[in-house]
């Protein structure tokens, strides 16, 4: 930034001081095409420029297109300079008596960088008439090119027609056209991602060397061709691999069991275990419900191979069991319709006596006798935080049901059967509450529970109150020419029934809307906005409807789509907390379907928005909203999945707060960062026997710590875990504080005058309007008819962010 400044200082010295009224375009600022990519596969950057409004009737396309913004255009000639990042700067001029088109630069403002890289390039505007100049500075990545792609490998090993085996953890290569092989050795969710890549002609293959060890060859596989960077689109590849007949190919195979006397020996009376992972020579399947494994590979014949239990199984079953498996098999040559030489691997089960169980009810005490009473409410969804009279750095957090009862097994306390319960401070204060009891809940091993009661002060909030949320979230890839798949969820935590209330949808311009899609009658559709109107009389409620939308042909790949909810009671009762009354889902043409990904949304993911998706406004203290979504693509259901989140030390933990879960839920705080979301017991169907059912996504909201400065950067990664295996790593998330233009400068939104402001605004309206400014947290603080030229107090408002929306636009105010 230092040296953008010294720049426009030096242009400003070759002017002369002008002491009278300022005249002609004063500059106000500089404004992004919202469907502007911040990254490019090649090294060249370029950047255009109009005046007053987008250029649109050019075939000229610039990788920034700024539109300049101000007052009083009447044509005018202007300086340009920009900082490229490297060390390099161009001077330019230009000028234009036309709003609306693209100006003719002299000399074009193009640069071409010597290496890839991210570099900030600050772009400065100044006209001499008047003195005014404007300025923005952004991140750009140039020669990174992204290539992926979903691969499914079958195995025919005797060349038959008939698939054996799905394989996974499959090495692939791409192969560029000068020789360079680029690894992808994480297959295991079907997604293939290459990075860094340089534009050019690739070829996409199974590791050559892998297949050799293995004794694979490749019968067929589909498409086939060559890759062509950039822009090659997703692709799905099928390959069908045959065992190689000159190499001798081996049999493995036994019983998985509970070896209850500890003798190593199958015995008739002994238990069988299945869906055990047992690894041989690095291939790894799974016990079958008779306990039976078998495995079979190229190799030597009579050899010992080695053999195991997948560690994430043993690590993640309580302690229950522990394997004596042998560390090595001898593998014998495979006989056609015989079974192999059996290999049983024991296991010692040990029945864990330092595994407690706790539960208890959360409810609203209407009369203060600390009793859950038959006419008392009971609270839903609240967060209940346990932890050891000793300690409250590690905790576990569960979420209440409908009935407002909570539970946990497991050896977080292991060294006592006392621990401590209260509901979240952070949920309370969403929820207009002041303080949660601390109880003490005695654990129990016996199948017994010893049940605890927290009573809540709801401050006559049981009888009017209900909290109800929504979220939108993604199903599969977002394309252009394609049909899109958007899941909006919605319902109610209680204590009390909404009863009639109001749900909308909006989707951005340009996409058709298919209606038959919609599962729920009695909507209406105003614009791009579809409302309905319904009736629940359930204290408690969770339901989603996938909708469809054609996404039109000729789109640019990185154009932006918002699609964003809203719910709200519109009969007697209230919303106990208005935080999680609004979704927002953020999809880019172009992204890839990864059935298992996270996504992240900021507070100003709203539709007229042209801030770049991983910017924040480094003067704000965002909150950001995740979803972490799974899918089980296997062959059998998913008895137990874990999501292990680490967070970055740049957001307050202290403000997490879990908006909403498809699937009963348990939130481990690991420390430093790392959160742990269990899904206990939630047998995941497999995508294959019921694909809707075996989705699952949890949302979670999140600020940003208050000390952020300009160039913080933000990044998440979440790791997915399906029973024992190992885990499926999500893309990162990214988010960088910037400086970013004022709402008010953008296309399509509100004028606010002054921002910021900390006494009076203006909105500039033309015509009598329905006025909302909602907080940070999303509670309305003011809702009212404003006129034109009417002027809002807003003396009273806390200093901090404020969102205004009126007439389908929409706002960001800075209140100082």
């Amino acid at each position: 930034m230092k040296r953008s400044l010294t720049l426009l200082l030096g242009i400003v010295a070759f002017v002369p001081a002008y002491f009278g009224q300022v005249t002609g375009f004063a500059l106000t600022g500089l404004s992004l095409s919202p469907n502007t990519v911040l990254v490019s596969c090649d090294q060249e950057v370029n950047i255009g420029f109009s005046a007053v409004t987008p250029a649109t009737n050019s075939t000229v396309s610039y990788d920034l297109p700024y539109t300049i913004l101000g007052n009083n255009f009447n044509g005018f000639q202007f300086q340009a300079v920009v900082d490229w990042g490297d060390g390099s700067n161009t001077l330019s001029g230009g000028g234009t008596s036309t709003t609306g088109t693209n100006i003719s630069m002299n000399p074009p403002l193009s640069h071409l960088y010597s290496a890839p890289g991210s570099y900030v390039i600050t772009t400065s505007i100044y006209n001499p008439a008047n003195q005014t100049y404007v300025f923005d500075s952004l991140y750009y990545t140039v020669g990174s090119c992204t290539y992926q792609a979903y691969a499914a490998v079958g195995l025919d090993c005797n060349n038959d027609g008939t698939i054996e085996q799905n394989l996974q953890n499959v090495p692939f290569q791409l192969i560029g056209s000068n020789g360079q092989v680029y690894q992808n050795n994480n297959q295991t969710s079907g997604m293939l991602q290459f990075t860094n890549l340089a534009p050019g002609t690739y070829n996409l293959q199974i590791d050559p060397s892998w297949l050799a060890a293995s004794g694979y060859i490749v019968s067929s596989s589909f498409p086939s061709g060559p890759i062509t960077l950039p822009n090659p689109g997703v692709t799905t590849y099928m390959f069908t691999l045959i065992c190689n007949q000159g190499a001798v190919q081996l049999c493995v195979g036994g019983t998985v069991f509970c070896d209850a006397n500890n003798n190593g020996i199958f015995d008739s009376n002994e238990a069988t275990l299945n869906n055990v992972p047992v690894v041989v020579n690095g291939i790894t399947t799974y016990s079958n419900a008779n306990g039976q494994y078998n495995i079979s590979f190229a190799g030597v014949a009579n050899q010992y191979y080695p053999i195991q239990i997948n560690p994430n199984y043993l690590a993640n079953t309580n302690n229950s069991i522990s394997s004596s498996a042998p560390d090595s098999v001898l593998a014998y040559p495979c006989v056609i319709g015989a079974p192999p030489i059996a290999t049983n691997i024991p296991f010692n089960c040990i029945s864990p006596s330092t595994v407690f169980c706790y539960g208890g009810y959360v409810f609203c005490d209407d009369n203060g006798n600390g009793v859950f009473d038959a006419n008392e409410s009971p609270i839903a969804f609240a967060p209940v935080i346990l932890y050891t009279q000793n300690s409250t750095s590690n905790s576990v957090t569960v979420y209440t049901d409908s009935l407002g009862y909570f539970s946990y097994c497991g050896s977080f306390a292991n060294t006592s059967n006392v621990i401590m319960a209260q509901v979240s401070s952070t949920w309370l204060a969403y929820n207009g509450i002041a303080t949660s009891p601390i109880i003490t809940l005695l654990g129990s091993n016996n199948g017994q529970m010893n049940y605890g009661l927290i009573a809540i002060n709801c401050g006559g909030q049981a009888t009017t109150c209900a909290d109800m949320w929504t979220t939108v979230t993604p199903w599969i890839g977002y394309y252009q020419g394609s049909t899109a798949y958007i899941k909006l969820n919605w319902g109610n935590y209680g204590p009390q029934a909404a009863n009639n209330y109001t749900l909308t949808l909006t989707y951005p311009a340009g996409v058709t809307l298919n209606t038959s899609s919609i599962q729920n009658s009695g909507y209406t559709i105003s614009g791009n906005t579809i409302t309905w109107n319904l009736n629940n009389a359930s204290t408690f409620f969770s339901t989603y409807d996938v909708i469809t939308f054609q996404v039109p042909s000729g789109l640019a790949s990185g154009t932006q789509h918002i699609f964003s909810s809203t719910i709200n009671p519109t009969g007697s009762n209230t919303d106990c907390a208005q935080f999680n009354n609004q979704g927002s889902l953020l999809q880019i043409v172009g992204n890839s379907y990864d059935p298992n990904d996270k996504t992240a949304a900021t507070s100003y993911n709203f539709e007229g928005s042209v801030f770049p998706p991983d910017y924040l406004d480094y003067t704000i203290i965002d909150p950001l909203t995740y979803t972490i979504r799974f899918q089980n693509t296997g062959t059998a259901p998913a008895q137990n999945i874990y999501i292990i989140d680490t967070l970055s030390p740049n957001l307050d933990i202290n403000t997490f707060t879990l908006l909403e879960s498809t699937h009963p839920i348990q939130v481990i705080n690991l420390g430093n960062g790392v959160f742990r979301f269990e899904f206990n017991q939630i047998w995941l169907p497999d995508s294959s026997t019921n694909e809707p059912a075996s989705h699952g996504h949890f949302t979670y909201r999140i600020i940003e710590s208050a000390s952020n400065q300009f160039g913080t950067e933000i990044d998440n990664t979440a790791y997915i875990y399906f029973d024992w295996n190992d885990p499926i790593i999500t893309n990162t998330t990214h988010h960088v504080n910037s400086q970013l233009e004022s709402v008010q400068e953008l296309n399509g939104a509100l004028k606010i005058h002054p921002n910021p402001s900390n006494k009076y605004i203006d909105l500039s309206l033309e015509s009598p309007n329905e006025v909302l400014i909602k907080d940070i947290n999303g509670k309305t603080v003011f809702h009212e008819l404003v006129f034109p030229n009417q002027i809002i107090d807003i003396e009273h408002l806390k200093n901090g962010i404020y969102f205004i929306e009126s007439d389908n636009k929409y706002g960001k105010l800075i209140k100082n």
